[in-house]
């Protein structure tokens, strides 16, 4: 009754909640309108995960311990984690409330600093908590599932440290330190920091352009780096936000992929509108849809200019590059901003800017959390193009015999569309510049916006990309380097309404892989950073190496028990000398329908030993054959014949050394059954196979008369009518070379 009464008290306090929830007024110069749902009862929650522990997604109570959770990461992951103070790197002093900015970089440290760069920034907004809650736990995710024996589902952790190897990710743990603490918007001084930028601004609510610490730091930082994808996470309703704000506001476009129509439109707006719509898809559905109807120009979709904010300014405020930007950017003040030129969005992930903790999910439970990691992980990727060799291509340095078929398979990746790709090779070390043969072209997706990738039809964290394929044949001694090319995103080098933005992109990564005269050099945090354009992407080289090379000799018939019961382990032994004396490993059939099954590796000439059971009752045959460490395979061994079952089954005689056609046994079972007598009915079960061809039929006889003809399995008949006295059942097994196999069996019936 107690816990009745407290469940009661405890539903009404979240009535009243809610209610003061919706009278409370709208804030009308966010990004976020406030929508105060609850996103996920208690109830739910419990029927999921009871009790929090340190696998769920949990919220920290302040900034300070969010930075300390970081921190302890760092000192367990010290080569690809760094926490640094921001503030203290460019000297903007402390953020007012005294507050420092700690920004985070993960990459794999030994192998340097010139990688393409993303960027994350804690939401501007304080009060919107989940993208800087989520941006912790998708780093503690990444560190666990690439260098831990923890199970990784949905990703190789290969390719997750294959990130990290090849792009620097960067992440302001939050960009509103004493909004997060104090759950509310503004700052300490009330002012919007996503209003402060120099394009088109400042807003309202600001201390002037670039006022605060928080927003110099913000503007050093990106000017001192060559970004190529960046994002500043809020909260409110469910969107995915991107450029223009209260800029080019005449400027309109229809969406070539949706077909819907926008204002505001920026010079990349296919880019931003294909990419926006793919990743909306790949985030999921938990907040909410994201479609053409939540995707957009900001003033589209919140339905409000932002003038000031971060999203367009990151974008476009580079005005020696965009001189359109002029008129809008106060560059006269801070000077030229280099460092823009980044494909910015404004994710809106969550319809309750504070959303409970429960919301967040864990490692399994995909909520807020991994929808936001997903987030991180498409645009982390999208920030340059490559080539991923898929797992079952053989690896670099491999040996194989002459005469060899080799499967080479690949996805492209960091992209929205394949217009070509092909493997190519030479004997010359160097496939990429002196190509020797060539594959097919696969140019199937050029010209279309979308397609060809290893994103295609992303959903809620899954793809269903396209693998291209290549088996070549190896038939002359040698060594063979092996690499895949490819052309991406052409379409994209073409902007919209050029008679206003000119004809170049805007967007650095586009420029990177449309444009190969491009070429961006900047003295930055880490030194000089330069961005060479290209139109070709190329895969790690692969060296294969072929021998003249002599399979392994055929083995012996396998030795061991011809008698047994069904589920009991029997052992089995064969050897086999292979000329060049490379070890050996043996695939084992053993007739009952399963796949062949490879052993260990074993030394050339010595025997070696498997043990095996079989399910069911009947007679098999057991053959094995040998390969090398090359891959050379020798014939199939001499069969050694087994009879697994009890006096239920009449054993017959199965070798057939001139066509391999087999019967393996014939079944007879009665009602009552003590063979050669038999009272009942009579079913005659026939188990067939031919080694060279197929089975065509089964002729089943009683006393020289043909009673059925059987043509598919299992081969079978049953003989009701009555008799006495001795019978001859005779079956008869044609296989579709002509062959045939005949047994008699006299048995002698009453009834």
């Amino acid at each position: 009754m107690l816990k009745s009464s407290i469940k009661v008290r405890f539903k009404f306090a979240i009535l009243i909640i809610m209610i003061a929830a919706m009278l409370m007024p709208v804030n009308s110069v966010g990004y976020a309108v406030v929508d105060e749902t609850i996103d996920t009862t208690l109830d739910e929650m419990s029927n999921e995960n009871p009790v929090f522990n340190n696998q769920w997604y949990s919220k920290p109570n302040s900034y300070a311990e969010l930075v300390n959770w970081y921190k302890a990461l760092e000192s367990e992951y010290p080569g690809y984690l760094e926490v640094f103070k921001a503030n203290e790197m460019y000297g903007t002093g402390e953020v007012d409330g005294g507050y420092d900015l700690y920004y985070v970089r993960i990459t794999n440290e030994s192998l340097g600093f010139h990688k393409p760069e993303v960027l994350f920034l804690g939401s501007p907004h304080g009060d919107e908590t989940v993208g800087t809650v989520g941006l912790y736990w998708f780093t503690d995710w990444l560190m666990r599932m690439a260098f831990t024996d923890e199970i990784c589902q949905e990703y190789s952790k290969e390719w997750l440290r294959w990130l990290m190897d090849h792009r620097e990710i960067y992440i302001e743990i939050s960009h509103n330190p004493y909004g997060f603490d104090n759950v509310q918007r503004f700052d300490i001084n009330d002012w919007d920091l996503n209003r402060e930028a120099d394009c088109d601004g400042p807003g309202p609510n600001t201390g002037d352009i670039w006022g605060s610490v928080n927003g110099k730091t913000l503007r050093l930082f990106i000017d001192n780096h060559l970004i190529r994808v960046g994002c500043d996470f809020h909260g409110g309703v469910r969107m995915l936000l991107y450029p223009w704000s209260s800029t080019h506001d005449t400027l309109h476009r229809v969406s070539p992929i949706t077909g819907s129509s926008y204002s505001h439109v920026p010079p990349d707006f296919n880019f931003f509108d294909a990419l926006s719509l793919r990743l909306g898809d790949y985030m999921g559905s938990y907040g909410g849809v994201l479609n053409e109807n939540t995707i957009g120009p900001i003033p589209d979709t919140v339905g409000y200019e932002a003038p000031g904010g971060i999203c367009p300014w990151a974008y476009g405020a580079n005005v020696e590059k965009n001189p359109a930007e002029d008129p809008y950017v106060d560059d006269e003040r801070f000077g030229n901003y280099p460092g823009c030129g980044i494909f910015w969005i404004s994710p809106e992930v969550s319809k309750v800017r504070d959303p409970s903790e429960s919301s967040m999910g864990n490692d399994t439970i995909h909520r807020y959390g991994a929808e936001l990691r997903r987030f991180v992980l498409h645009q982390t990727d999208i920030a340059q193009p490559y080539i991923r060799w898929m797992s079952d291509t053989p690896v670099n340095n491999t040996i194989v015999s002459n005469g060899s078929t080799l499967l080479f398979q690949w996805q492209v990746n960091g992209s929205l569309v394949v217009d070509n790709t092909s493997l190519q090779w030479s004997t010359n070390a160097d496939p990429i510049h002196s190509p020797e043969y060539s594959a097919s072209f696969h140019d199937e997706y050029d010209g279309m916006y979308v397609g060809g990738t290893g994103w295609d039809n992303a959903q809620s964290g899954y793809t269903n990309g396209v693998v291209y394929v290549e088996s070549i044949n190896l038939h002359e001694v040698g060594d063979y380097y092996f690499v895949v090319r490819a052309k991406v995103d052409q379409i994209y080098r073409d902007v919209v309404h050029p008679e206003v933005y000119g004809d170049n992109s805007y967007l650095r990564l586009i420029q990177e892989r449309t444009n190969d005269s491009f070429n961006e050099t900047l003295e930055g945090s880490d030194g000089l950073e330069k961005i060479q354009g290209r139109l070709w992407w190329f895969s790690p080289v692969i060296h294969i190496t072929v021998i003249e090379n002599m399979p392994p000799g055929k083995p012996g018939a396998p030795v061991g028990p011809t008698l047994g019961m069904p589920e009991n382990p029997y052992s089995y032994t064969v050897a086999a000398a292979d000329p060049e004396g490379d070890d050996i490993q043996y695939g084992w059939n053993f007739d009952d329908g399963s796949p062949i099954q490879w052993g260990e590796w074993c030394s050339s000439g010595e025997p070696c030993s498997i043990s095996y059971s079989w399910d069911a009752q009947g007679n098999y045959s057991i053959r094995v054959k040998a390969r090398d460490t090359y891959g050379g395979e020798s014939n199939w061994s001499d069969p050694l014949f087994v009879l697994i079952g009890d006096s239920d089954v009449l054993s017959v005689d199965i070798t057939n050394p001139e066509n391999a056609l087999y019967i393996q046994n014939v079944k007879i079972r009665s009602f009552l059954f003590r063979a050669p007598l038999i009272i009942g009915y009579i079913n005659i079960t026939v188990d067939a196979s031919s080694a060279y061809s197929e089975v065509e039929a089964v002729r089943f006889y009683i006393n020289g008369e043909l009673e059925k003809i059987d043509t598919s399995e299992p081969y079978s008949w049953q003989w009701d009518e009555t008799s006495f006295g001795r019978c001859t059942i005779k079956v008869i097994v044609y296989d579709k070379e002509g062959n045939q196999k005949c047994k008699e069996l006299i048995v002698w019936r009453f009834f």
